[in-house]
This record gives C-alpha cells, sequence and structure tokens, in this order.
C-alpha cells in the first residue's frame, strides 16, 4: 500500500491533501505510531488522532498477527514504518 505520515493532532483537512495519491496515512502519537486512516474517515469529526483506524499491529509476529487479526499491519525499520498492509 502507498502510505504517508501525519501527526494525531493534524487536522482533517490537512490529512486530506497528504492522503492524495496515497492508500492510507499512518497516524503519529508523540512517539509511537496510533493507527491508519482511510478516506473513509475524512468524514468523521475531530482530529486525526480522534477518527484514526486503531486496529493495527506494529511489527508483529506472524503467529501474533494471525491470532489478533488486525485491520492493519505496519512494519517498521529504525521505528519508521516502511510497509503497510492489510491484516490477515
Amino acid at each position: 500500500m502507498e502510505f504517508s505520515s501525519i501527526g494525531a493532532d493534524d487536522s482533517l483537512g490537512e490529512a486530506k491533501s497528504r492522503l492524495n495519491g496515497k492508500d492510507v496515512l499512518v497516524v503519529w502519537g508523540q512517539e509511537k505510531i496510533l493507527g491508519i486512516l482511510t478516506e473513509e474517515h475524512l468524514e468523521k469529526e475531530g482530529n486525526c488522532g480522534q477518527v484514526c483506524e486503531l486496529d493495527i499491529l506494529v511489527d508483529p509476529d506472524p503467529v501474533k498477527a494471525s491470532m489478533w487479526k488486525p485491520k492493519y499491519i505496519i512494519v517498521t525499520e529504525d521505528d519508521e514504518p516502511v510497509l503497510v498492509s492489510h491484516g490477515p
């Protein structure tokens, strides 16, 4: 999936402009990844951190991912996201 990043406190207007041409936005809290934003989240009210999808796992092992069945899996390298995919 094509993705970009955005801060939890950023507005949905900012998210809309960053999402242009991307599949999802990775939403960051102060130092950790909080969730994922898609087009459908932009219809809600609030900021990015309030409306993002929280059903994610970051760097899970395959067993954990198959047990939890998250909507999205995020793989990081040096604490930066490098791959976002749908969960199992």
